[in-house]
């Protein structure tokens, strides 16, 4: 079985082919099987994927548009998350919140569970982009639909955050507060 850092590896080397336009079009990446700490918040074992077309239309919106180069090391960061939060609109979809930026955002990734891909059961992600505003991250927090915080680098998240109003701050010292707090899962 391959290590995460070979996955990373080819992950990379296959993101500079479709950045470069030589990729098939219906290429689809493997990210590997989630880590211990997906599935801490039971994301089963099953191996992620992300196909290319969707990687190109999500960085092409135009609410959010990056690019493709942003998201090199995406098999690791995603294995390492910031916070993972349940949807609050999709049974089985994850949100992941990851460290790599646009512009100060983070990036958030969508993994929805066990869907049939190819006649395949696979951990799909659905949709990957940067946040547009910080604030959604700490109404996800404050709605109380995290299911894992790296708590130090969360602290860390926060202390970075600016903010324009008393009513922010007081939606960023809440989640603050509610993170301090949060028990994950034993892994």
């Amino acid at each position: 079985m391959m290590q995460i850092e070979e996955i990373n590896e080819r992950f990379n080397d296959e993101l500079f082919k479709q950045i470069e336009g030589l990729l098939p079009k219906y290429h689809t990446y493997t990210l590997g099987t989630p880590s211990a700490i997906l599935q801490s918040v039971q994301i089963p074992d099953l191996p992620i994927e992300l196909r290319a077309s969707r990687l190109n239309d999500k960085a092409m919106q135009e609410t959010h548009p990056f690019d493709l180069q942003e998201i090199m090391d995406l098999p690791i960061v995603v294995q390492n998350p910031l916070a993972i939060f349940r949807s609050a609109t999709h049974i089985g979809r994850y949100v992941i919140m990851i460290e790599l930026e646009h512009n100060k955002k983070n990036y958030i990734v969508a993994i929805q569970t066990k869907r049939n891909n190819n006649n395949a059961i696979v951990n799909d992600i659905r949709s990957i982009h940067y946040r547009n505003s910080n604030s959604h991250i700490a109404n996800w927090i404050n709605e109380n639909l995290v299911d894992y915080a790296n708590k130090e680098k969360m602290a860390e998240w926060f202390s970075k955050q600016q903010y324009n109003s008393a009513e922010v701050r007081k939606l960023f010292n809440h989640a603050t507060k509610i993170i301090q707090n949060f028990e994950n899962a034993k892994l």
